[in-house]
Order: structure tokens, then C-alpha cells, then sequence
């Protein structure tokens, strides 16, 4: 049997809200930093927002998760004690929530047809062409 991923949640836990933000560049950094303090966003007259990150200019925009969706920081955890499961399923952990992604371009603010934009679209598109089709609808016409 495959193995499979399971979350350790602590039942009434409120998780914090956290920014997330999707830079055009590899960060080789893996865990928390203090992001605030190297990124620095300014808005535009346009809605849009300015930064800038290693001394390179950043256009960005904010990208609302679709209605129903809520994103969420994973961390690798433990089994809980007396797990007597699977050895290979993996555990993880919430450690917090994000309804926002900022998307970052190089010089430029990120087309609004493209990248993480239109990925953001997919999921109720998906659910949209899925759902159920009802019995009394007259808009089944003969070839």
C-alpha cells in the first residue's frame, strides 16, 4: 500500500493568518525569515505594489484565493505517540493560513492573464464543468 500524508491537527487550534508571498527568484532558505524587514512594499497609484529585494525592483499584485479556497503552511511533524500505523505515512502539521498570495515580477508587475492569476481560475472552473446537470434543463438541442 502506497504511503499516505496525514495531518496532525490540534482540535479548536486557531492558526495565523500568514502573508504569502511568491518572489520571481530562488530563495535558498528553508523556514522562517523576517521578510518585512527586507521587503519593503509600497503601493502604486494603480492598485498595484512596488518593492524591491537584493536591491532588484519588484512590481506585484495581490491575488485573493477563490471563494471556498484558504491556503495552508505545511511543516513535516512527528506520528503521534502510540501511532501504530503505516511507518512510511508522512505527518504534517498546520502552521498557519493564508486567503492572499502576492505574486512578485521582476520589474515589472505579473500579467493578470498569466502564471498564478489564471491557475487561480482552474479551481472553479473545475467545480463549474463537474457539477451536477439537472433533469429540466431545456437546453438539449438536437443536432
Amino acid at each position: 500500500m502506497a504511503a499516505g500524508v496525514k495531518l496532525l491537527a490540534a482540535p479548536g487550534a486557531v492558526q495565523p493568518q500568514l502573508p504569502a508571498q511568491l518572489l520571481p527568484c530562488r530563495v535558498l532558505h528553508d523556514g522562517p525569515a523576517p521578510v518585512a524587514a527586507f521587503l519593503r512594499v509600497q503601493p502604486g497609484s494603480g492598485g498595484e505594489l512596488w518593492a524591491s529585494f537584493r536591491g532588484r525592483r519588484l512590481g506585484g499584485r495581490e491575488l485573493p484565493l477563490p471563494p471556498g479556497y484558504r491556503g495552508v503552511l505545511l511543516r513535516e511533524g512527528e506520528p503521534p505517540p502510540g501511532d501504530e500505523g503505516d511507518p512510511q505515512d508522512q505527518w504534517v502539521k498546520v502552521m498557519g493560513t493564508f486567503d492572499v498570495i502576492t505574486e512578485w515580477g521582476a520589474d515589472a508587475v505579473p500579467s493578470p492573464t498569466a502564471g498564478v492569476a489564471l491557475a487561480l481560475q482552474w479551481g472553479p472552473l473545475a467545480c463549474a464543468i463537474h457539477a451536477p446537470v439537472s433533469d429540466d434543463s431545456d437546453e438539449e438541442a438536437e443536432p
